[in-house]
């Protein structure tokens, strides 16, 4: 019923809208009378609709604590669990960190890089060292 109600009020005001624009049909004596009939309509609507029940007051909930995430039985070496944890073991003291690093000097100068066959290799600028990509 109440959206019965916004939708007399809602053509009520469009109807003065266009009578304050200049539309003729707007400002017809009939139009007027129409606007304030919707509007007292509407009035007399709500004032016999029945009345919607008082909202309850919502329970009001306690906290939970979050619970620390557990550690895994086992954690892999290249992964932490945590914040304060170590940082992984290398697995191999020589293997390089990254194809950025060679495995040879250990530099970290910028490679060169080139195509040999369909395979991209990284040659390192220090000691010349040549190594497949990835």
């Amino acid at each position: 019923m109440s959206e019965l109600t916004d939708r007399m009020r809602t053509c009520a005001a469009y109807i003065l809208q266009r009578k304050e624009r200049g539309d003729a049909w707007a400002a017809d004596i009939v139009a007027l009378d129409a606007v304030d009939l919707l509007v007292e309509a509407s009035n007399q609507l709500l004032v016999h609709l029945p009345v919607e029940p008082q909202a309850q007051p919502m329970e009001i909930l306690q906290p939970v604590a979050p619970q620390p995430p557990a550690a895994p039985a086992e954690a892999p070496d290249a992964t932490w669990v945590g914040a304060g944890d170590t940082l992984p073991a290398l697995r191999s003291p020589r293997s390089p960190r990254s194809p950025r690093v060679c495995p040879q000097c250990d530099s970290r100068a910028n490679k060169n890089v080139f195509r040999q066959g369909r395979q991209l290799m990284l040659r390192c600028p220090v000691c010349a060292k040549e190594w497949p990509y990835g």
